[in-house]
């Protein structure tokens, strides 16, 4: 029997309590149905957009909020279409930063297929607003990162596509298995009431390509998500007053259509789509954001080819487990519908 000296045996020990301890974490997690994915951040994102640098009037890309990101499934816009579209989109954001960026900065002249959720896109544009800044800085990030940072996600990458245990966000998901995130659950309740927890309820793969995780199946955590979709959907008071809004959605409209212009005068096409909601969050978009005001005069002015789920039987047969978004199986049916009727009408 080999002997050793006792400092080793001790790191020895320390490596071996911690290998056990790190497998009963991760055993713990997965079996709490914890999945191995990546995370959705900045880095992840540029990684697509860096693929925009290689597309041909042939590809699609696809810009848009949560709803782009559930709804569109990647690998049946490939079977249905021929090509894989690149996913741009970004949960709780405008895409109109992004846009700007492909039409500004790019010499991409394909497809853009732009997801409209009328809260984030009519949202105010500027850095000091939260849906704007937040993918504006990834945005951003794709321009400026260094070697460091690409080497960092390479590295990053092994064990995100390890261990579960390792699955976070940028986001603020009560539910998430990051240290910052199991701290804030030690931290002893506020004296003022904070806001609905929001749980984590996808995960996703290095194409950015999203599946439902839970909530379609366990009711308790999709009330969890409407709970706070009812909290965070209420109107401001007080209300921005009625000219201020007014100005806001012009402003809105003409930014769309200058880019939109621009894009299409190199031979570029923009898709605009407007996937489903329901329920409490669909009456909340229908008292705010009212179609006759919003949707119609954005197609309108940008003479696009558009698709809102009231005017298709197939985009609107589907019930949403969260008021918002479709389960990763009715999005697998939506997307090969929605592509097949684009085919039809000669857009796609």
């Amino acid at each position: 029997m080999v002997e050793y000296p006792v400092p080793l045996r001790s790191v020895l020990l320390a490596l071996a309590l911690a290998f056990v301890a790190l497998a009963a974490w991760e055993i713990h997690w997965r079996g709490e149905d914890y999945r191995v994915a990546p995370e959705d951040d900045k880095h992840l994102w540029a990684e697509q957009r860096a693929k925009v640098e290689r597309l041909g009037p042939e590809d699609v890309v696809l810009l848009g909020s949560s709803r782009i990101l559930f709804d569109i499934q990647l690998d049946e816009w490939e079977a249905e279409a021929g090509r894989r579209p690149v996913m741009l989109a970004a949960a709780g954001t405008t895409p109109l930063p992004v846009l700007i960026d492909l039409v500004e900065n790019s010499a991409f002249n394909g497809t853009i297929v732009l997801g409209i959720t009328p809260p984030l896109y009519f949202s105010p544009p500027g850095d000091e607003h939260y849906f704007w800044r937040r993918i504006s800085n990834w945005v951003k990030h794709y321009h400026t990162r260094t070697y460091a940072d690409r080497f960092n996600h390479l590295v990053a990458k092994a064990p995100q596509g390890a261990f579960a245990f390792l699955n976070a966000t940028e986001e603020t998901f009560f539910d998430e298995l990051d240290l910052r995130t199991r701290l804030e659950t030690l931290v002893a309740p506020r004296r003022v009431p904070a806001q609905p927890p929001f749980p984590i309820f996808q995960y996703l793969d290095q194409d950015r390509n999203v599946t439902m995780w839970r909530a379609d199946t366990d009711t308790a955590l999709a009330r969890m998500v409407t709970d706070f979709w009812s909290f965070v959907i209420q109107p401001p008071d007080p209300m921005p007053p009625p000219e201020a809004i007014e100005e806001l959605r012009q402003a809105i409209i003409g930014m769309s259509v200058e880019q939109i212009e621009k894009f299409r005068a190199r031979g570029g096409k923009v898709i605009l789509v407007r996937c489903p909601s329901q329920d409490v969050f669909r009456a909340a978009e229908n008292g705010g954001f009212p179609r006759e005001k919003y949707w119609d005069p954005l197609v309108e002015a940008t003479g696009c080819p558009a698709y809102h789920f009231e005017d298709y039987d197939f985009m609107n047969q589907y019930t949403l487990p969260e008021w918002s978004h479709l389960n990763s199986q009715d999005a697998k049916q939506f997307t090969t519908d929605l592509v097949r009727q684009m085919k039809e009408d000669g857009v796609l």
